[in-house]
């Protein structure tokens, strides 16, 4: 640890130093003392630099900004899902959003539907930037939203396949299948769990890139809510085994990705996999070995 309580670079972060920060709080004693319209003038000058990059000045705006959620125009952002996982494309969204932000709208969909991270980061780099609190909730976010969004999509890709194999042509009813497979019960189910539970909302048959809807946080909310709900539910075995399961079904999908365009170099992954199984430490909700006593 250095002087600030942060770990030196390379080293892994450990979760127990974090704790859940509640809706509309600020992440740091840095960031409480920040204006968010401070912090919007600041970006628009940036982005009007022409030596500058403009996505280096967004990573640096979100690593500032002081709330977990706020209401912008009648719309609801949350940044960090259930006090713990921090949501960066919605926080980039709310801030390209903002009036007279000089970034053409090609460009910013481009960011914000990009699986990548911005300006070509590594995900060490970005964690860097983002500073350490928003850097752990960051991981917290790729486990509990996107790894968990990869399992659901392994699932229903092997029951897609089971009924190839049998001979059955294939149907719409694979996704509740997979739901009941991960979490016991289908998916309207849980959304009504959720949705009495959080108070939350979410469309009953929300898929695919929604973010232009405004529906994508709630998705992702839900996401995690099946990830903290599963997590409960299940043995260590079988946790780390769906989040194998996970990890490579993200790379399957970045290496077609890659192929489509016809240069692997041009699909980088959302999260360099060779160095996230260099961590000794574990997410958040990652249970422990427990070491035997010595007497």
């Amino acid at each position: 640890m250095n002087p600030h309580g942060e770990p030196p670079p390379g080293e892994p972060i450990e979760p127990d130093e974090l704790e859940p920060v509640e809706n509309g709080e600020a992440l740091t004693a840095e960031a409480a003392a920040t204006d968010p319209e401070e912090l919007l003038e600041r970006f628009r000058v940036a982005a009007t630099r022409p030596e500058g990059d403009w996505r280096l000045a967004l990573i640096e705006t979100m690593a500032l900004w002081p709330l977990a959620k706020e209401e912008v125009d009648g719309r609801n952002f949350v940044y960090l899902l259930a006090g713990e996982a921090f949501d960066w494309r919605t926080l980039a969204e709310r801030i390209l959003a903002a009036p007279d932000i000089p970034v053409p709208r090609e460009e910013r969909e481009a960011l914000l539907l990009d699986s990548a991270l911005p300006a070509g980061l590594s995900e060490e780099e970005f964690r860097r930037r983002l500073g350490f609190a928003k850097a752990s909730a960051f991981l917290n976010y790729f486990y509990g939203v996107t790894i968990e969004q990869a399992i659901i999509l392994a699932v229903e890709e092997e029951i897609r396949k089971r009924r190839y194999a049998r001979g059955f042509a294939p149907n719409d009813d694979r996704s509740d299948v997979a739901f009941e497979i991960l979490y016991r019960a289908t998916h309207d189910e849980l959304i009504t769990e959720f949705e009495v539970e959080t108070g939350g909302k979410v469309g009953r048959r929300s898929r695919g890139p929604e973010r232009a809807g405004g529906n994508l946080g709630s998705i992702d909310h839900f996401t995690y809510w099946l990830f903290q709900r599963r997590f409960k539910n299940a043995d260590p075995a079988r946790i780390a085994s769906d989040t194998r399961k996970g990890l490579e079904q993200l790379e399957r999908m970045r290496l077609a990705q890659a192929r489509k365009n016809s240069d692997e170099t041009s699909a980088s992954p959302y999260i360099d996999l060779g160095d996230l199984h260099t961590y000794r430490a574990p997410p958040r909700y990652a249970r422990r070995t427990r070491r035997p006593v010595r007497a």
